[in-house]
This record gives C-alpha cells, structure tokens and sequence, in this order.
C-alpha cells in the first residue's frame, strides 16, 4: 500500500457524487491557465491563456517533456492543418526573433519557444509582444506575464511530482503495498465509535450515520449527514509515520483535478492547532454541467504515525457553510481524540 490509498479515498468522493473531479486551474494577472491530461489521466501539459483587445487569444504553452510553445487562435482565421508560416516575434526594442510557426488548428498557430529561448526570457519582462506573420500583424500587451509564466511552470513541475507520488516513485512513502483493507486503521465498528466520540467531543449532536450497509463511499469507515445538508466522511490509515501531509495534499489535489471534466478549484486552507498531531486543510471544488460540487479536506497525522482523513462536501444543495465545517473537531480539547 502506497500514498494512493489518499488519492482512493479522494477519487471515491467522486465517484459517490456521481461527478468527474479536474485540473488545478490558476489565474495569474489576465491570465488564467490549467493542465491536460491524457487519456490515462497523466498530464500533456499546463496552458494559460490571455484574449488581446484584437480578439486574437494568446496562449503559451509547457509540455510535460517542458517543451515550450507560444499559441494564437482566432475563429475568424481559415488556416489548412499542418502547414507551416515564416513568424517574426519582437518584444519593444529586443532584436526580432524569426521562427516557423505550424498551423495546428483551422484557427490557430503554434510556434515552438525553448526554455532557454531570448523569447522566453523577454517574455517574462516584457510590455508588448508582437507577431508578425504572412497574414498579418498582431500585437500583445503582457501585462503579468512573469508571474503569470514561472505559475505555468509550477504548473507543471506540481503534476509531475504528484504524478511521481501516485506511481510510489518518492522517499516519503507509506509501507510496502499490501492492500488498502490492510492499511486500515479500524475495524467497521472501531471507526463508528471513533467517530460518534469524536462528534460528542466536538459537541455536535445533529447529524445522522449512513448505515454502513449502504454507505455510498466504501473507502471511507464511515459517511454521515448534518441536517443543513453537508456530507461528511472519515477514513482511518495506520502505519503512515513515513507520510508527509503536504505530500499526501499535492496527491489529493492532483487526483480530484485530473477527474474533473469541468472547471476545477483547489487551494490549502490554514491549519488548525497541534501539538501531539499535524493537521492539513484543503478544499476542492468542481463546476460541471451545471452541477456544483465543494470538497473540504482534513488532514491528520497522529503522533503514533496514523491518518485520519476526514472530508466535508457540499453536492450543491447544502445550506450550512461547509467552509468551517471541520472548525469544532479543530479544538484543542478535539484533538486529543486523535492518537
């Protein structure tokens, strides 16, 4: 059993809400950029795009190989697929750069950049871009574009590395694979009175248990319900001293962003207090087909070197701020409850 017993229990989320969780978008200045992935849900590459005042969209590139490309799309253009066009970029009163641009699309162009290219380089600090090609002149402003390019490159180098985390391929994993049901930390019963402790700890009395027959998430101990309409779940993993939490948000990230079909959301929330264990917050949310799904993380790793995972998800119909659902079990006088 490796870390993806996280990244299960995440995609078990998903799948009980009956929606495709997908990939850490971020906006940087005017840009706003996200991943791709490959049919086997591994990453192609991070894209962030900008629309000129012209109407001509901007976009720059960075493959998982870290293969750089700059991109222009207009659905006014009538390009044929796979031709090539002579380009021309300068950046103000940096020396034009000729390069060869590939009609990839009806409507847009992709020109190849290196990493180590002038291009690149001037992009980062630049005003104006301008592209000169065979059918016209177009310029750019690239208000933002440094933060907005090393971004797009975190981008990358964060789905690369969870990817590695999700393969086993990191130090800090959990112990050799032998069976998520053997990671376990509690037997069905342990974890419901685990569980009904802890809500009595944390002095909450309005909720009601799924009955573990018909529980909806099977890789999480226990599911219940708050009357204001949030769902929450609790999985318990022994033997996990190994783990690093913030190993174990990049994955839960990364995997609810790669299933997502829609538009995507994730952030790290402010930890609670701990002395005797370490806590982690993040949250998770995916916007598809009209359907609003919010996913709220806790994080706990215990000073004996168990985690206990607990998340709160508004599917979209709760009343209750889901946001601070977790707050009560955060207390100081509720921690002591995780050994």
């Amino acid at each position: 059993m490796r870390i993806r017993v996280i990244a299960v229990a995440s995609l078990m989320i998903a799948t009980a809400v009956s929606y495709c969780l997908p990939a850490h978008a971020f906006t940087s200045g005017v840009w706003e950029g996200k991943p791709s992935f490959d049919e086997a849900g591994r990453l192609s590459d991070c894209t962030m795009t900008a629309q000129s005042d012209n109407g001509i969209l901007l976009a720059f590139i960075i493959s998982r190989d870290f293969d750089w490309g700059l991109v222009l799309y207009d659905e006014r253009w009538t390009l044929k697929v796979g031709d090539t066009t002579d380009v021309v970029l300068t950046i103000e009163q940096d020396p034009p750069i000729a390069s060869t641009a590939k009609m990839v699309d009806a409507h847009g162009i992709l020109v190849p950049l290196a990493n180590t290219d002038p291009v690149v380089e001037a992009l980062r600090h630049g005003d104006v871009l301008t592209v000169a090609t065979d059918f016209g002149k177009f310029s750019f402003k690239l208000a933002g574009a440094g933060p907005a390019i090393a971004d797009l490159a975190g981008c990358v180098t964060e789905h690369l590395e969870a990817e590695q985390l999700l393969d086993g391929k990191t130090k800090a994993t959990a112990p050799a694979e032998s069976g998520d049901s053997q990671a376990k930390l509690f037997t069905e019963n342990e974890a419901l009175a685990f569980v009904s402790n802890l809500l009595a700890a944390a002095g909450i009395t309005n909720y009601e248990l799924v009955d573990p027959a018909e529980n909806p998430m099977p890789n999480f101990d226990v599911v219940w319900t708050y009357a204001n309409g949030i769902v929450a779940a609790l999985v318990g993993y022994k033997n996990m001293s190994t783990l690093d939490l913030d190993d174990a948000t990049r994955v839960v990230i990364a995997d609810d962003a790669k299933n997502c079909k829609g538009d995507f959301s994730s952030g790290k929330k402010g930890s609670g207090p701990g002395e005797a264990v370490s806590v982690k917050r993040l949250v998770t949310a995916c916007h598809s087909q009209g359907k609003n799904v919010e996913i709220h993380y806790t994080l706990v790793k215990t000073g004996s070197g168990h985690l206990i995972q607990i998340a709160h998800l508004n599917l979209g119909e709760a009343t209750g701020d889901v946001a601070t659902a977790d707050r009560a079990f955060l207390r100081t006088a509720v921690l002591q409850n995780f050994k």
